[in-house]
C-alpha cells in the first residue's frame, strides 16, 4: 500500500488538471464564434416590418390642389390663331388721284364728322361732308355731289360724284404737309373759296369757285399754295389757307 501511494497522488493531480482544464475552456467563450446570426436577424426583422402608412390627407390635399395641377401645353399648330385686327385712326386725312387720272379726292375724318373734297383743277370741283357710320362714309355736297365710301386698313375707297361725273378712288392716309386744304376771302361784298389737295408727291391741284356775285359758276384753277406759309397769290389777292381736319374749314 505504502508502494502505490504516489501513483495514485499523481493520477488525482493529473485528473485535476484536466478537470480544470474542462473547466476554464467551457467558461471563457470563443473570441471568433462559428455561426453570429444578429445580422440576418436584424435584416430579417427590416424587411419583414410592414412599411409605415403615408398621411391619409397629404395625396388628397396635393392632388385637389389647383396649384399643383399642370398646365397643359399647347402645341404651335393647337393654338388657334388671332385674327389682326387694324383700327382705323380716328383723326386723319386720306388723298389721291381718282382712278382714270383727270382729278383727286381728299378725305379728312375727324371723330364722326368728315369732310371731302374733289377737283380736277379746273372746272370739276364739290366740298361734301357727311358722318362716320361704322367704316362707312355718306356724304352730300351742293349741286347734286355725293360720295360714298368705306375707310380702313389705311385707305378709303369709294365713289364720288360731281358735275355729273362719277370718280372711283382708293387713297391711302397721308400726313402733313400733303392733305387738305381751304381758303375763304371776301372781295368787294363778294366771297370766293379755294381748295387744294396737296399729294405724298408734293404736287397738288386745286380749284377757284366764282365770286358768289359771279354771272358765271364755273369754277377755275387755283394759284399755286405755298405749303410752307399757307398762302396763295390770286392778282393782288393773297389767300390765306388751313387745313381742314374734319371740323376746320367746315362751314361750306
Amino acid at each position: 500500500m505504502r508502494r502505490n501511494t504516489p501513483l495514485i497522488t499523481l493520477l488525482t493531480g493529473a485528473g485535476l488538471g484536466v478537470a480544470l482544464l474542462i473547466s476554464s475552456m467551457l467558461a471563457t467563450p470563443s473570441s471568433k464564434p462559428a455561426s453570429y446570426s444578429a445580422p440576418a436577424a436584424s435584416t430579417s426583422a427590416s424587411t419583414s416590418a410592414p412599411a409605415a402608412p403615408a398621411s391619409p390627407t397629404a395625396a388628397p390635399a396635393a392632388a385637389s390642389s389647383p396649384a399643383t395641377e399642370p398646365s397643359p401645353v399647347l402645341s404651335p399648330a393647337a393654338v388657334p390663331s388671332q385674327p389682326t385686327v387694324t383700327k382705323s385712326p380716328a383723326k386723319a386725312t386720306y388723298a389721291g388721284r381718282v382712278g382714270g387720272g383727270g382729278g383727286s379726292v381728299a378725305v379728312s375724318i375727324h371723330g364722326k364728322q368728315v369732310i371731302a373734297y374733289v377737283c380736277n383743277g379746273s372746272t370739276v370741283e364739290a366740298w361734301l361732308k357727311g358722318t362716320v357710320d361704322g367704316n362707312r362714309l355718306v356724304m352730300t355736297g351742293k349741286n347734286h355731289a355725293r360720295l360714298s365710301a368705306t375707310y380702313g386698313y389705311g385707305k378709303v375707297s369709294g365713289d364720288v360724284v360731281a358735275h355729273g361725273t362719277d370718280y372711283s378712288f382708293s387713297v391711302p392716309v397721308v400726313s402733313k404737309p400733303s392733305g387738305l386744304y381751304r381758303a375763304t376771302a371776301v372781295v368787294r361784298g363778294a366771297t370766293i373759296k379755294a381748295g387744294w389737295i396737296v399729294l405724298p408727291d408734293g404736287s397738288q391741284v386745286g380749284s377757284l369757285e366764282p365770286a358768289s356775285d359771279s354771272s358765271d359758276p364755273s369754277a377755275t384753277g387755283a394759284p399755286e399754295l405755298d405749303v410752307a406759309t399757307g398762302t396763295a397769290r390770286a392778282g393782288d389777292l393773297v389767300l390765306q389757307a388751313v387745313p381742314v381736319d374734319g371740323v376746320t374749314g367746315s362751314g361750306f
